[in-house]
């Protein structure tokens, strides 16, 4: 097994395999060798890529065997306070424990040069664009990926459950409030535009619902069908009273005339009412996801070496 440091002429090698170890993701669809290029772009450019969600003094490491790409890691230091190393995406082949335990090492060996205090996996504001859908964390889907941060002393800091509608189906069921809805559609990267709508009480904004087309995280054909709720929210004083449903359905209720299929919302994992909201509404829940944190200034501990 050979480390090396990720150079362009991986570029199509590492896309094959970030693709053959996200098939199983929900809603991460295969990516173009560009597009991955775009993602990594501050590893070989130098310079972070702003757009691209990229982190500051980047670098990724490989471990070939025999030619081939068996784990993939790609690290950086956050931008704002410069106190964290950040591991964008970590990734290994099943069964090839010791590949993603020597790029692991080789990255937070890297990242401990500049005297950091703690190390970020999969933090939200630093995935690919075409990682999952906004918000996503590392995915359950990739439990063997958990499991060897979990192994080397990383804890689970955020997390996210996502939940999904295929095929949905809505009648909207008007709020007992008397609100007026007004609906705003802007493009996007999507082949569909993206819906905001809000609903007003004697001129004021009482409640928002804010819905993406899968099209904005990936080019891939069937992402185009996908809406995604990114916000739902209504003032307190309205809460309770059915305006969230209703903006909700109305909502699923508009892009579905414009061609959207399928539909998918998420919340944090420890929002117990939005959660029971959204799997009362219809959607069902397909994957729990996890930021995983390291504080450097604790001695990893194990439960012995299987």
């Amino acid at each position: 097994m050979e480390i090396v440091q990720y150079t362009p002429d991986l570029q199509t090698p590492v896309t094959q395999f970030y693709n053959r170890l996200t098939a199983d993701v929900p809603h991460c669809y295969p990516v173009k060798a560009e597009e991955f290029a775009t993602a990594i772009r501050g590893v070989t450019a130098g310079e972070a890529d702003k757009k691209e969600g990229g982190v500051d003094s980047e670098a990724a490491f490989v471990a070939m065997v025999n030619g081939a790409v068996e784990a993939f890691i790609h690290v950086g230091i956050e931008r704002e306070e410069r106190v964290g190393g950040v591991i964008r995406f970590l990734g290994y082949e099943r069964g090839a424990r010791r590949a993603g335990q020597a790029v692991l090492e080789k990255a937070e060996a890297y990242l401990k040069t500049y005297d950091i205090s703690r190390i970020s996996a999969f933090w939200q504001d630093y995935r690919y664009r075409f990682y999952h859908f906004e918000h996503a964390y590392l995915s359950d889907a990739l439990d063997q990926v958990q499991a060897l941060l979990g192994f080397n002393g990383y804890k689970r800091s955020e997390g996210e459950v996502f939940l999904d509608w295929e095929n949905y189906s809505v009648t909207p069921i008007p709020s007992s409030l008397p609100v007026t809805l007004s609906t705003d559609w802007k493009d996007g990267r999507g082949q569909r535009p993206n819906c905001t709508v809000r609903a007003h009480q004697n001129g004021e904004e009482v409640g928002i619902c804010e819905s993406i087309c899968g099209g904005e995280f990936s080019s891939y054909p069937d992402a185009q069908d996908w809406l995604h709720t990114v916000w739902l929210g209504v003032e307190d004083e309205f809460q309770g009273q059915g305006l969230g449903r209703y903006l909700l359905q109305y909502a699923l209720q508009e892009m579905q005339k414009i061609g959207y299929r399928h539909a998918a919302i998420s919340t944090a994992w420890d929002n117990h009412r939005a959660f029971l909201f959204y799997s009362n509404c219809g959607y069902r829940t397909v994957d729990w996801t996890y930021e995983f944190v390291r504080d450097l200034s604790e001695t990893p501990t194990t439960n012995g070496n299987p």
